[in-house]
C-alpha cells in the first residue's frame, strides 16, 4: 500500500491529471516502488526504455555523455516529476542517464503495462501525448538558449530553475536546497569551470549571491532574473 503522502505526490503529476478516483486507483496498483542508494541509476543512457517513473522522495540527476566524451547535465529532478516517461512512451532508448544524488524512491510502471492503461483510458492517454508535446518545446528553449544567450544569461537561468524546483527561504535569502558543484553548474549551461567560477565571484562580490562548495544562496533574486530575462534596468 502506497504512503499518503507518496500518493498525493504521484495524483499531482501531469501523466494523471482530470483521471477520476477509481482509474487513478487503477494507475497506482499497477505501478511498483522501486528504491534507489545514492550514486545508483534508475537508468543509463542508450538502454531500452522499459521502464517509466514519478519520484515521490530525494533527487535525480538526469546527463548525457555527448559524443565526444563530455558530460553534460541536463537537469535535476525532485519529488512530483517524472523519470523517462516520453522515451519509453514512444518505445526509444534512454538518452539520459538518470542517477540518484541521495537516496531515493520512485514508483515505476513497465512500458507495456502503462500503454495497456492508456488503451483503457482516453483521458491518460491524451495527458501522455500533451507530455510528449510538452517536453519538446522544453528542448527546443533549452537549444535556443544554448545557442543565443550569453554565458552569464544562461547561468541566471540555472540558478532560477533550480530555486523553482528546489529554494527554500533562510535567513539570508533563497537556498537552493541541492548540493551543486560549480563543475556541475557548468555542465548544466555549456560553459566551462572557469567562467562559472568567474561569474558566481563576480555576483558574490556584488552582493547577489552567497556560495560554498556546494551550495548557493539568493540574496538578491531580482537581479538574476533581471540579468536572465535581458531586462531594462541593470547597469
Amino acid at each position: 500500500m502506497l504512503p499518503a503522502d507518496q500518493r498525493g505526490v504521484i495524483a499531482r503529476f501531469s501523466l494523471f491529471e482530470g483521471l477520476a478516483e477509481s482509474e487513478f486507483d487503477s494507475v497506482i496498483v499497477a505501478g511498483r516502488t522501486y528504491d534507489v542508494g545514492q550514486g545508483e541509476f534508475y537508468f543509463h543512457q542508450g538502454e531500452e526504455s522499459t521502464m517509466l517513473y514519478v519520484i515521490v522522495a530525494g533527487r535525480v540527476k538526469l546527463s548525457q555523455v555527448t559524443a565526444d566524451g563530455q558530460q553534460v547535465i541536463v537537469a535535476y529532478f525532485g519529488p512530483g516529476e517524472g523519470l523517462g516517461i516520453v522515451m519509453a512512451l514512444n518505445q526509444q532508448p534512454y538518452p539520459l542517464s538518470a542517477e540518484a544524488i541521495e537516496p531515493c524512491a520512485a514508483v515505476g510502471w513497465r512500458r507495456e503495462v502503462m500503454l495497456e492503461l492508456m488503451h483503457d483510458n482516453a483521458q491518460l492517454a491524451l495527458n501522455g501525448m500533451r507530455m510528449v508535446g510538452q517536453r519538446f518545446g522544453q528542448m527546443q528553449s533549452r537549444f535556443q538558449e544554448l545557442a543565443t544567450q550569453r554565458v552569464e544569461q544562461r547561468v541566471a537561468r540555472a540558478l532560477l530553475r533550480l530555486v523553482r524546483q528546489f529554494g527554500r527561504r533562510v535567513d539570508e535569502g533563497v537556498l537552493i536546497d541541492i548540493a551543486i558543484s560549480r563543475e556541475e553548474l557548468a555542465q548544466m549551461t555549456g560553459t566551462n569551470l572557469y567562467n562559472v567560477s568567474r561569474i558566481l565571484s563576480k555576483w558574490e562580490q556584488s552582493g547577489w549571491i552567497v556560495s560554498t562548495r556546494k551550495r548557493i544562496i539568493l540574496k538578491k533574486s531580482h537581479e538574476l532574473v533581471i540579468l536572465a530575462e535581458d531586462l531594462p534596468g541593470r547597469d
